[in-house]
């Protein structure tokens, strides 16, 4: 394990914002991690586990314990009758696993092509995408849980997973080392999404994973901005859930709003209302602003700061509130600053 002093936040997020870290801990193995978690608690620190930092808001106070980053490599792909068991470290690049089943022809993850991140981030999040998530097919995660000080398997119906939400947001002790997938060896093809559904009417290929999976890259890189110019975390806030009433109130206020059914309700575009009933679209605040091609996604210029992200989903919230008595919840978490 190899451990850093006051490293800057920015150098390890996609908003690039964030103070100095106190230390950063790189893990390359489930035995790092241990020795990570026991440094911080010789310390007297907090710790923190973190990916690729594609879904976090760091503080401009930095962060005054150890960032533990999991950078656990390895991918290997298993046999299991009609399934395939891709399992893999959880320092992997998330797109890379999505790359390496679609060479083999294994169906699964394609809809989840291009999004940011890493393989042990991926259930924390329950990422999902065009239909998909990950508790589609995720079959167990290996933790190292830093209160029994030991590595545990934990099953699907363990994580806990919800809509962008897991048992790893509110358990930080429980650190994920290696997660397992269940992917199909035969066509389970998921188009119904309206981006897939226009590009099959436009005849683009659709008929392999690699197929499905580039087209779902070409989508995504028209409604997020070019990491290498921007800070951005993707989308910023889930989609909310309304309960029948609350949706006719809604339309009845603001005209038919697109609706997708939800075991808890309906769940409403958050983009649709940022820019069809609010008209945010490209809203800006200092070097904050919502992305012109995706209003979901909070965007950051070079040299900005947390505190201006922080501001801008402030008021967003507010105003969604004010205009339609909607409290919309983050996707993205913010670093605690100790």
């Amino acid at each position: 394990m190899t451990i850093e002093e006051n490293v800057p936040l920015a150098s390890l997020t996609t908003l690039k914002v964030g103070g100095v870290a106190r230390y950063v801990a790189h893990a390359l193995s489930e035995r790092d991690v241990a020795e990570a978690v026991a440094f911080a608690h010789a310390q007297n620190l907090s710790f923190y586990a973190l990916g690729e930092g594609s879904n976090v808001l760091p503080k401009d106070e930095g962060y005054a314990g150890v960032i533990i980053r999991i950078e656990i490599p390895g991918i290997a792909f298993e046999d299991s009758g009609d399934d395939v068991l891709a399992v893999a470290g959880a320092g992997v690049s998330w797109d890379v696993l999505v790359q390496e089943a679609a060479t083999r022809s294994l169906w699964g993850f394609e809809n989840l092509a291009g999004i940011p991140g890493t393989v042990g981030a991926a259930p924390v999040q329950n990422i999902g995408a065009y239909g998909a998530d990950i508790a589609q097919t995720l079959r167990y995660v290996e933790v190292y849980d830093a209160t029994a000080r030991a590595v545990r398997r934990l099953t699907t119906a363990d994580c806990a997973l919800e809509y962008r939400d897991s048992r790893f947001k509110h358990e930080p002790s429980l650190i994920i080392v290696r997660a397992a997938f269940a992917l199909s060896k035969f066509p389970a093809p998921r188009i119904e999404y309206g981006d897939l559904l226009a590009a099959r009417e436009r005849g683009e290929d659709l008929s392999t994973p690699d197929a499905i999976g580039r087209v779902v890259r070409a989508i995504r890189a028209k409604k997020f901005p070019d990491l290498s110019a921007f800070g951005t975390a993707g989308s910023f806030f889930k989609n909310p859930v309304l309960s029948p009433e609350a949706y006719d109130a809604l339309a009845a206020l603001h005209g038919p709003v697109p609706k997708f059914p939800n075991p808890h309700g309906i769940k409403v575009p958050l983009a649709f209302v940022l820019d069809k009933v609010l008209a945010l679209r490209g809203f800006r605040q200092g070097s904050a602003f919502l992305f012109g091609a995706q209003p979901l996604v909070l965007v950051l210029d070079a040299g900005g700061t947390g505190a201006e992200i922080e501001a801008l989903a402030q008021d967003v919230e507010k105003k969604v509130a004010d205009a339609t008595g909607i409290k919309i919840e983050r996707e993205v978490r913010t670093m605690p600053t100790r």
